[in-house]
């Protein structure tokens, strides 16, 4: 997520049913890399309420067996009474502008196998719905999952929210824990950064609603129905982390297209809406050209009511209608796309190693600009930036605290601030792949960066599979270990 404008800125539903059918013994097909879901869901723009099931066929590519699926619910953390509320204290007034309000997301029923089972809502803050299964599920085998579920949307400027404008629906249904380390990762909803961790998965989803609104979706549109003044949506993404939509009754939009690649830009308010979809077809070329291929077939922009910059997800990314500034808009725009090599085609656990993602997402944006020169930013400008930004970090922690712990691989409920956040996992994560360009030349370092998205393509990465893809070119080991430790001072 692009959290600050710039550099120079970091200072500043109920469910009704869950049943599972299938079998053990079911094989997972070969040509099946990844789960799979089949969303259906119908929204209500009256009462702000989206209702529906989904179809989840979780293939089990693990070495143990599973006894019970979990989904995290991160609906569930908008509701009254929650741990771990999705905003900071500070930012209440930015995120909910008419006034703090709720919404929710509960679970009625789980049936395995034809069977009802006691199901239960865990996790440290009622943010997991755990399945027990009837029958054990053997590696290379699958079980398929059913839910029924009603989100309830909050009048906000948030991944799951509301406006006057604009609706955004991000992370608005179960999603099932990623399974790493021999377990399922629940997640809880912290304030700071990303706080979302999720395997990859097949989807295809079907919305229904006023046939007057109009869609920015992750995902090809697949079928298209209208019926009384409605219409019935379906999409479809392949090898996707996630997938979210944006909803307006006021989108406009321009087109265009890249490498194949058809771009769009879903837009309220910007005036100049083709220099916004330029930037975005600007930076797929460059990116491709860099890294690798465009993992997706389409690639939509969303200007959005949102309380920060923007948001990421797959093949589909949220700016925020309160930017002003064109180079503001350009750069979100820049580091938004840069995350679909950088999180949707190499994934990583963004709660814990957010400096994987983010670092590399505004290191591409330095990267951006020094091979888009029109733009008006350089490569030395952009990192200039950063070494001020970082080392004032520093000093004010140095003042305020007596110190300041400089470490990157930590949770997000490790961060004492938002300000620490960005600086440690955007700002010394861009620096650092900066210094290790300039280490081990420019030939070996984007050799890197491409070995490594071939090698962790529709793969969740970590820390040891980036270094190691670098100390297989060069010897790098001592370099990574001090910048990660806080050891090094810049």
């Amino acid at each position: 997520m692009k959290k600050l404008v710039s550099f120079l800125l970091v200072i500043v539903s109920v469910f009704s049913a869950v049943f599972i059918v299938g079998c053990k013994g079911c094989k997972k097909p070969e040509s099946v890399n990844c789960h799979d879901y089949k969303i259906n869901v119908t929204f209500d723009d009256k009462n702000m309420l989206l209702t529906g099931y989904e179809v989840v066929t979780f293939y089990n590519y693990t070495d143990t067996t599973i006894t019970e699926l979990k989904f995290n619910l991160y609906g569930n953390a908008y509701r009254e009474g929650a741990k771990f509320a999705p905003i900071l204290c500070g930012q209440t007034a930015l995120a909910y502008p008419n006034g703090l309000n709720y919404g929710y997301m509960t679970v009625d029923g789980v049936e395995v196998l034809g069977s009802q089972v006691d199901y239960s809502i865990g996790g440290d803050d009622k943010n997991v719905l755990i399945i027990p299964l009837s029958t054990e599920i053997f590696p290379e085998e699958s079980i398929t999952v059913k839910i029924d579920f009603t989100l309830k949307l909050t009048n906000s400027l948030t991944r799951t929210g509301y406006n006057d404008k604009t609706i955004n629906l991000g992370n608005f249904y179960p999603i099932l824990c990623a399974y790493a380390d021999d377990g399922f990762k629940e997640c809880l909803y912290y304030p700071i950064g990303d706080p979302f961790y999720s395997d990859y998965a097949n989807y295809t989803v079907t919305l229904t609603l006023n046939e007057g609104f109009n869609v920015c979706s992750s995902g090809v549109l697949f079928d298209s129905k209208k019926v009384d003044g409605t219409a019935t949506l379906t999409y479809k993404i392949q090898n996707a982390k996630d997938f979210a939509f944006v909803l307006s009754d006021c989108f406009d939009m321009v087109t265009g297209s890249v490498n194949g690649i058809t771009v769009n830009y879903y837009y309220v308010t910007d005036t100049e809406p083709k220099l916004t979809l330029n930037s975005a077809i600007d930076a797929i070329k460059t990116f491709s050209n860099l890294f690798g291929d465009y993992p997706y077939k389409t690639f939509s922009v969303a200007e959005t009511g949102f309380y920060q910059g923007g948001m990421e997800y797959p093949a589909m990314v949220m700016i925020s209608d309160a930017l002003q500034d064109r180079s503001a808009i350009s750069e979100v725009t820049v580091h938004e796309t840069a995350h679909q090599w950088w999180y949707a085609l190499v994934g990583n656990d963004e709660v814990n190693y957010a400096f994987l993602d983010e670092g590399l997402t505004e290191y591409s944006v330095a990267l951006f600009y020094e091979l888009n020169p029109n733009y008006g930013f350089t490569r030395a400008e952009v990192i200039g930036m950063a070494h001020k930004s970082y080392q004032t970090y520093c000093s004010i922690y140095d003042r305020l605290f007596g110190g300041k712990d400089t470490s990157m691989c930590r949770s997000l409920s490790q961060f004492t601030s938002e300000y620490e956040y960005v600086n440690i996992a955007y700002i010394k994560g861009a620096l650092m792949f900066d210094y290790l360009r300039i280490a081990v030349s420019d030939e070996v370092f984007f050799k890197g960066l491409k070995n490594y998205v071939k090698n962790y393509s529709f793969k969740n990465a970590t820390p040891d599979a980036l270094f190691g893809t670098f100390e297989a070119l060069a010897d790098t080991n001592g370099f990574f270990n001090s910048w990660v430790s806080g050891e090094v001072v810049i």
